[in-house]
């Protein structure tokens, strides 16, 4: 009976993989083919897809990853910093301070847009307006994460015996904290990224024409081109996206592993 058991629950798993993973092997198949339609494996195999891609959206692949990146920095600063500052507390107001930087994860990202083109207009034109969005949206993600790690009691003991040796507060954060919970930043540095290169919903409506995500692009590329590009742009998203993941992962596992340890 376990024997059995443990077959439908494996077999589930495979059908709920292929399920999902089938669309996505379509779509890399398509992105080779020379015609998408009912002659798929027929039509033939070609790399042109992928140069019209880094032709027509190389700049936009690169503005990206250097919005992604500058999110992360930004927040990996803002993020960890105010989460060391409310670790430190159990008022009520900084609870109800926490509950309001966590709301941006939580509102729809067409009024995030709204409200920052209402507010700050003239940053739209240079894209940071797109930077700022961002960041906004991907606070609460390594925010939570560190503050998470910030309130066992193992590191509030740490800061506080540190600071009984007579360390200020910027040289325990930067020199004892920081270094404890390595793993717990990194790992929200991760998703912050992985948000910041996916995010579609609320960078639709702040590009400009010079200043596109790739998401955006992607949008773009299957509704005014062929479908192959589309096909093709979303095969460099997933050459880019799931190795972060999968260090994702490895980070995630490595910080269950610490605290366990600890």
């Amino acid at each position: 009976m376990q024997k059995l058991g443990k077959g439908i629950m494996y077999a589930l798993i495979v059908i709920v993989s292929l399920f999902m993973m089938i669309p996505l092997l379509f779509t890399v198949i398509g992105s080779f083919a020379n015609y998408w339609g009912s002659s798929l494996f027929a039509s033939g195999w070609t790399l042109k897809w992928y140069r019209e891609v880094f032709h027509y959206y190389g700049a936009t692949i690169l503005f990206t990853l250097v919005i992604a990146v500058s999110t992360v920095i930004i927040n990996v600063l803002l993020g960890t910093m105010t989460a060391y500052q409310f670790s430190k507390t159990n008022s009520r107001w900084m609870m109800i301070m926490e509950e309001i930087l966590t709301l941006p994860i939580a509102v729809p990202g067409v009024a995030i847009a709204l409200a920052l083109i209402q507010t700050y207009a003239p940053l739209r034109e240079a894209g940071w307006l797109i930077l700022l969005g961002h960041v906004i949206v991907t606070f609460p993600l390594i925010f939570r994460t560190v503050l998470g790690t910030l309130r066992t009691k193992n590191f509030k003991a740490l800061d506080e015996s540190a600071a009984t040796l007579g360390a200020g507060p910027f040289y325990r954060f930067f020199y004892v904290i920081l270094p404890s919970i390595k793993s717990a930043v990194l790992s929200g540095a991760m998703l912050v990224f992985l948000l910041s290169l996916g995010e579609f919903n609320m960078t639709f409506f702040l590009y400009t024409p010079l200043k596109v995500t790739l998401p955006v692009g992607l949008y773009e590329a299957y509704s005014s081109l062929r479908i192959e590009i589309g096909s093709a742009y979303t095969v460099v998203f997933l050459v880019i996206a799931v190795p972060l993941m999968f260090i994702l992962h490895k980070l995630n596992q490595s910080s269950t592993y610490t605290r366990g340890g600890v």
